[in-house]
């Protein structure tokens, strides 16, 4: 029987709070740490976590547990209320984890010292198969961060395809990597149907036939042509603008900076767009102040937008 096929109730999963990467140069030392803890605890003091009747991404639990640490580690044990194949608990467990990953985004507000995410140790995952002098000064930051856990908190996860995407560029190392993840975000953002409706296409339905009866007997151009007046991006408004006013409709024109609100207007799209082209030249540099202080929280902002959209959608009853 493989492993798709084979029932499980549970499963018990090491978990960490790592961060994707610490600073480290000449005089100057960082690091993030976090821990997780009970949410309004009376006490910091690092105890077993319990909730039961839970549902998480859908998913109802009878018994949630995370365990008390040891070393950087807590055991995560959830017990399913019903059982389910092996593979989809697999599943689950990977959703979960990147779910809650991107929220803990909304309190990053210093990501130049690296992100936080929720890392699962694979190798220690285990079903449940039946119920039940002369020295120069330096400086060293070391920020730990408490996690709140609380049923409240875990049972309105939400996770996409896009949420894993977003939590890659929480997880790599590199700001290009991190950049080209956080991007792809705004690109579907830009995709969508009532998006795209606030601009205005370059040609008209008349201007289309007109076009294509131009070269209709030439087939390559033709089909190039097609596929150019079929692009529902070819718009009068140029990338820019259409950037900064998809970015004004999702409400993240302001942004909240540690040094007071961050305007987002068509020079910053005009700037994360430009950076978005180098990205991959083998001599340019990413702009780590925009990377953080600007995509990185448009990009929470659009995954937020893009999840409550499709969630309404779902909850929309069919004519």
């Amino acid at each position: 029987m493989s492993y798709e096929e084979r029932t499980v109730f549970g499963l018990e999963a090491p978990l960490r709070l790592v961060a994707s990467h610490d600073i480290a140069r000449p005089g100057f030392q960082s690091a993030r740490r976090g821990e997780f803890v009970l949410l309004d605890a009376s006490s910091q003091d690092a105890t077993e976590i319990i909730f039961r009747d839970l549902t998480i991404l859908g998913v109802p639990l009878t018994k949630f547990v995370i365990q008390s640490p040891s070393g950087d580690t807590r055991l995560l044990r959830v017990d399913f209320d019903h059982a389910m194949t092996e593979a989809d608990a697999f599943s689950f467990i990977q959703r979960f984890a990147d779910a809650w990953s991107a929220t803990l985004a909304d309190g990053q507000h210093d990501p130049w010292y690296g992100n936080l995410y929720v890392d699962i140790r694979w190798a220690g995952v285990k079903t449940i198969t039946a119920r039940s002098g002369g020295v120069e000064a330096s400086t060293q930051i070391t920020s730990i961060e408490r996690v709140a856990v609380a049923p409240a908190l875990l049972s309105v996860l939400r996770w996409s395809p896009l949420t894993d995407v977003f939590v890659e560029g929480m997880k790599a190392s590199q700001p290009k990597s991190k950049f080209l993840f956080w991007f792809v975000i705004l690109e579907e953002l830009e995709k969508r149907e009532e998006i795209l409706s606030l601009f205005t296409p370059m040609f008209s339905a008349e201007d289309k036939a007109k076009l294509q009866d131009a070269v209709r007997s030439n087939i390559p151009a033709l089909q190039r042509l097609n596929g150019l007046l079929k692009n529902p991006t070819t718009t009068l408004e140029g990338r820019a603008a259409k950037l900064a006013r998809t970015v004004e409709a999702v409400g993240g024109s302001s942004i909240d900076g540690l040094s007071g609100p961050i305007l987002v207007d068509q020079a910053r799209c005009a700037a994360l767009i430009e950076q978005r082209n180098k990205v991959a030249h083998k001599g340019s540099s990413i702009d780590k102040d925009l990377l953080y202080t600007v995509l990185f929280p448009l990009s929470r902002i659009a995954l937020k937008y893009i999840l409550d959209r499709d969630a309404e959608t779902v909850s929309e009853p069919q004519s």
